[in-house]
């Protein structure tokens, strides 16, 4: 009776081991430094019958039809991604020499 206690708490900690490092495994799949945003425009899109999708007319242009599959019907979404790498570090020159100066100072 104890090897089989013994059998089924080793394959219940394997088990609990192997969720918890998948869990952390995708949570660091997903960085900081990127940034992926979708917003539904409001409106949805269905399919013509030659095929061609009604226009997304909203949000200048931004906004595409989403299907799945062979579904008729989608939805109009706007996307957006924004790689935060490409952008400069807070502390650069650049940011500092944009940086408004209180009234009465002088730059150099």
């Amino acid at each position: 009776m104890e090897v089989k206690t013994i059998a089924f708490l080793q394959v219940a900690l394997f088990i609990a081991l192997g969720i918890q490092f998948f869990v952390a495994g995708t949570d660091a799949a997903f960085s900081d430094d990127q940034y992926f945003t979708v917003k539904y425009c409001g409106m949805n899109c269905t399919q013509n019958g030659d095929g061609s999708w009604t226009p997304c007319n909203r949000d200048n242009g931004e906004c595409r039809c989403f299907h799945e599959g062979d579904k008729k019907a989608g939805l109009c979404l706007s996307t957006e991604y924004t790689d935060f790498t490409q952008h400069p570090d807070p502390s650069s020159s650049e940011l500092e020499k944009a940086t408004p100066l209180p009234p009465g100072k002088v730059s150099h």
